[in-house]
């Protein structure tokens, strides 16, 4: 399975993926290109080092979404690529994208998501550490007494986060309590996203390992991941978390 790889920023999943094809961890899968939204991304020093090809290809440079899209098909076609797999990728995929490759882009995202609800810690906007940030906070508002996060892989479909679960790896963290401090939240998001990350990179390897073995199967959560009666609380955590890290 030829694999394209999309990235903005670091390509520290991007890199666990490549070294786990090269050394045998993720068999039957061919990283066959590493694409950027943004020029300077660290992620494509580090797939260049790994003799990965890269391309840069930013919707910014492009007069319309389908055209941004038709410059990541012509690239996909040129390395003859299978599947697509997003991690760290900020845009929104084109739809032209997504239709053309319907049920074979997966994405990455370090926090919970209900696909086909409305309520989870997804959408525009939540990326990076926001997410993290995120839940942390609506942990603290709804005083949850043993508060946990995911690392997640979802199929890809045309909306921010929407597509339906593919792996899902919980971890646990300490509960807040007392004063709202965002100083002592900004330093709880940094050391809970530094354990995650690991997860993350594992999670999609896993996940990849399920689709080149044919095991892959999309699905949504039995129950609402956030009641109803918490919605104001959620978009209240939102909104702190991109204060926090405005640049995500």
């Amino acid at each position: 399975m030829r694999l394209a790889i999309l990235i903005s920023g670091s390509g520290t999943t991007a890199k666990s993926i490549i070294e786990a094809c090269q050394e045998g961890r993720l068999k039957n899968i061919e990283p066959a290109i590493v694409i950027s939204s943004k020029n300077d991304a660290p992620g494509i020093e580090k797939a260049k080092s790994l003799g990965i090809e890269t391309r840069v290809v930013s919707p910014k440079d492009y007069s319309s979404s389908i055209a941004f899209g038709e410059k990541l098909l012509e690239i996909f076609r040129e390395f003859k690529v299978d599947f697509i797999s997003q991690n760290g990728w900020l845009p929104l995929t084109p739809v032209n994208v997504v239709k053309e490759y319907q049920g074979r882009i997966i994405n990455q995202h370090p926090g919970p998501l209900d696909p086909g609800r409305k309520l989870d810690f997804g959408g525009k906007g939540m990326y990076g550490k926001r997410v993290t940030c995120a839940r942390i906070v609506y942990a603290f508002l709804t005083k949850e007494k043993n508060p946990w996060t995911e690392a997640t892989v979802h199929f890809v479909n045309e909306e921010y986060d929407k597509g339906d679960l593919l792996r899902i790896e919980k971890m646990n963290f300490p509960p807040l309590f007392g004063k709202f401090d965002e100083n002592l939240i900004l330093v709880k998001t940094l050391e809970l996203q530094e354990k995650l990350l690991p997860l993350e990179h594992e999670n999609v390897i896993n996940a990849l390992k399920k689709i080149v073995e044919g095991k892959a199967k999309g699905f949504r959560r039995k129950r609402p991941l956030i009641p109803k009666k918490n919605e104001k609380i959620l978009l209240k955590a939102k909104e702190i978390a991109i204060k926090l890290f405005p640049y995500g």
